[in-house]
């Protein structure tokens, strides 16, 4: 049996760039790796063939999630796959926009990759990530990123983190994705079309199945951030929305939702420290889960 970790992330702003014609939408964020919540995944091989999951969580669709997802997109890749049994235990909330299924995804294609005859290369490991969700090739590198495109384009961020404080605040609301996106198109129609005024790099090169480029080309501004989903999420769920008021009113210096929600985070400067413990002991009520984290130096 294999045990392995799988971490989350947050998203610092999330901007809507446009909508290709099969529908995907194209996405400007900032990803940045959290290890503080976990998902835990146990591997046992079964001798026969194909994927079987079990969840600790209710609601998980044992025979369509991201973890079967991610086994059919390898075997799709290389050929085959030895049959294998999933034991997922969930840390990281269903439907928080932190990422945790494709956290899963991720860290299977990583073991799968490992445990092949014929390893694929990192641009074939990439395409099979990519085929599971845009979120999944991220959790490949697990490095601070700007993610653009359709989540093919990872720029690591040269960013000096270090110091600020993370307040995350997951109040245990479940918001589907699809009818987060779906609920944009229908308010903002032609909107993410128009929105396209971000270059995906000034000089792109191929590498490892991405487009990378030099942190130089990236500015970010962390105190400048804003989620695009927040428009559409926060009408429907006004709670959400109070999250982040409080955030600001407590004294972060920047706040929003990360991804499509639920969970809204806050950013805190080294000067207000203080006042980031005094938010989550304010923060904790209502059965919200509530972090602290210190963010680190990114530079490479």
């Amino acid at each position: 049996m294999t045990r392995l970790t799988a971490g989350c992330k947050v998203n610092l702003g999330l901007h809507v760039t446009g909508v290709r014609a099969d529908g995907y939408h194209e996405l400007d964020s900032l990803f940045y790796p959290l290890p503080t919540l976990c998902d835990h995944l146990e591997i046992s091989e079964t001798g026969g063939q194909g994927i079987v999951v079990r969840c600790d969580e209710p609601g998980l669709d044992p025979e369509r999630n991201t973890l079967t997802k991610a086994y059919a997109a390898f075997v799709k890749a290389v050929g085959s796959a030895p049959g294998i049994a999933v034991e997922l235990r969930k840390g990281i909330p269903l439907g928080a926009g932190l990422g945790g299924g494709s956290s899963d995804a991720a860290s299977l294609l990583l073991w799968l990759s490992r445990r092949a005859v014929r390893p694929p290369d990192a641009s074939c490991l990439a395409r099979a990530a990519l085929a599971v969700g845009a979120d999944t090739p991220f959790f490949l590198y697990n490095q601070p990123c700007r993610v653009q495109g359709i989540g093919e384009v990872l720029i690591p961020m040269d960013y000096d983190f270090s110091g600020l404080s993370l307040v995350l605040v997951c109040p245990g609301i479940h918001v589907d994705t699809a009818w987060a996106f779906a609920r944009y198109d229908a308010l903002f129609p032609g909107k993410g079309q128009a929105a396209r005024q971000n270059d995906l790099t000034k000089s792109p090169c191929k590498a490892n199945g991405f487009f990378l480029s030099g942190a130089g080309d990236s500015v970010w501004s962390v105190w400048d951030i804003r989620n695009d989903l927040e428009a559409v999420v926060f009408p429907q769920y006004p709670q959400l929305a109070a999250i982040k008021a409080d955030l600001l009113r407590l004294g972060a210096g920047a706040a929003c939702m990360s991804g499509s929600g639920s969970s809204v985070l806050g950013l805190f400067s080294r000067a207000a420290a203080a006042r980031a413990e005094d938010a989550v002991a304010a923060l904790r009520k209502d059965k919200r889960h509530v972090y602290l984290l210190s963010l680190g130096n990114t530079g490479m």
